[in-house]
């Protein structure tokens, strides 16, 4: 008999344990929604924001791509969200079937200190938002703004997955009426001149990494995919899954991602001193006597984001083996994450160019072995987790040469702080494209290595509820 179910109302009782058939409930529809309002967020919206305030490209390169990014990490996306339904585990849990009990500690451990980062960074662009509407102090809105999403952390998936519809429905409709007012300035947009143009010696380097911040931002949520997804029937299909998570987050991010760079080219096509308008209030200037309503849209925008980071933060947690309730450990994330949102709100720009780049560089490997073990070797079910070994070595060694062998085609810097590896620096400009050197070495390594290694369970194993 269901303890949970479908309840919205009630606390999660459940961890990071296996979802048994009868508290299995919902339709695969609500992963479009859950990943549309997560991104319809001020995140994406200053990713498209920096293609033009940071990268100074043209708005129909930075629409290009984002196209390119969306469309790969929307993929990517859909691929991890479907194996939610056939594992009925959370996503860092589904990672000891290939990483091992133990060995999944280091992806865990990296997705927990992910979302971390992207609390604090959707944290400090609300309290932002939510300051300059109330006038309360950045601190204050800080506080508030966290407090909030601690809640929305402990009451856990179903409460989360019901403020997702709710806010796809306003902050849709809010957005559309943005996007009309916006172009409705077309003329006004003509004003800004990009100053990397196409064929230039930097504009290449640029777009590949504004290419790279793009798809990070929505390849990032990979890793909390099945998070969302295993309380769906174990006979879900694998298709209406991928598809509902692919056109959720990637039409979002696309559309948020573009805004930014509209609004951006606006403000640095018709203000003066416009490198001193901040993310939050561009929207505001654009809006006019709307703009209140614009930065409350923000706030509830992080909202919807961060109360994905502070849930699967928890549950990446608890798969350290940590003996902690769901709810201290929610609890705990959001300490730490608030702690972050007052220390770096003064060097943000250059801390959210850095943080974005800087997840690829663990994620995409990740990925490429756990779409190489349940979609090629086929090992999907409970029982691949439960008959983990301790450590998966297939995995860590393609894991880890993938990573080292990305190293000289990184480009990073964050604040004093900086590197450059060889080939990007003598052959490619400067631009970045370890994250897709380290998911293709690794999904060829693993393919190699584990399919000499890996004997399938008997019938009946895998797809057993438990």
């Amino acid at each position: 008999m269901a303890v949970y179910g479908g309840s919205t109302v009630k606390v999660e009782p459940f961890g990071i344990e296996h979802i048994p058939g009868e508290e299995r409930h919902g339709t695969p529809k609500r992963l479009l929604t859950l990943w549309f309002a997560s991104n319809v967020t001020i995140g994406s919206f200053a990713v498209g924001y920096l293609a033009v305030s940071a990268f100074q490209l043209p708005v129909y390169s930075a629409f290009l791509s984002f196209l390119i990014a969306n469309v790969i990490g929307g993929i990517l996306l859909g691929l991890v969200s479907a194996e939610g339904p056939s594992f009925g585990y959370p996503q860092m849990v589904i990672s000891r079937a290939t990483f091992g009990r133990r060995g999944a500690y280091l992806p865990a451990a990296l997705q927990w200190a992910s979302t971390v980062g992207w609390f604090t960074v959707n944290a400090v662009l609300g309290a932002f938002a939510l300051n300059a509407l109330t006038h309360i102090g950045y601190l204050p809105s800080a506080v508030v703004l966290l407090a909030t999403m601690v809640v929305a952390g402990i009451y856990g998936h179903n409460f989360i997955h019901q403020l997702e519809r709710v806010m796809t429905v306003i902050l849709g409709i809010f957005f559309a009426i943005v996007t009309f007012i916006l172009l409705s300035k077309y003329n006004a947009l003509l004003h800004y001149h990009a100053s990397v143009l196409p064929g230039s010696y930097y504009f290449y380097p640029s777009f590949i990494l504004l290419t790279g911040a793009s798809l990070s931002y929505l390849m990032s949520w990979a890793p909390y995919a099945s998070d969302y997804s295993r309380y769906l029937g174990e006979n879900t299909p694998v298709s209406r899954s991928f598809l509902y998570t692919l056109v959720g987050g990637a039409a979002a991010s696309f559309w948020f991602e573009a805004l930014g760079a509209l609004v951006a080219a606006y403000i640095y096509g018709n203000v003066h001193g416009a490198a001193g308008v901040s993310i939050t209030s561009s929207i505001s200037v654009v809006l006019g006597p709307l703009g209140s309503a614009g930065l409350l849209a923000i706030v509830l925008g992080t909202l919807a984001a961060n109360a994905l980071n502070i849930y699967t933060g928890a549950l990446s947690f608890l798969v350290l083996d940590i003996r902690l309730k769901r709810w201290m450990a929610v609890l705990l994330g959001g300490i730490i994450g608030g702690t972050f949102t007052l220390l770096v709100a003064g060097t943000f720009t250059s801390f959210y160019e850095g943080f974005l780049l800087l997840l690829d560089y663990w994620v995409t490997p990740w990925i490429a072995i756990v779409v190489v073990d349940f979609y090629i070797f086929g090992r999907r079910g409970p029982e691949y987790v439960r008959k983990a070994p301790s450590i998966g070595i297939a995995a860590l060694i393609s894991y880890i040469t993938g990573l080292l062998c990305s190293i000289p085609f990184i480009s990073w810097s964050y604040a004093n702080l900086s590197y450059t590896g060889y080939i990007s620096s003598h052959f490619l400009r400067g631009a970045d494209i370890s994250y897709y050197v380290a998911f293709l070495v690794t999904f060829l390594l693993y393919y190699f290595i584990a399919r000499r290694r890996i004997t399938p369970l008997p019938s009946g194993y895998a797809s057993g509820s438990g």
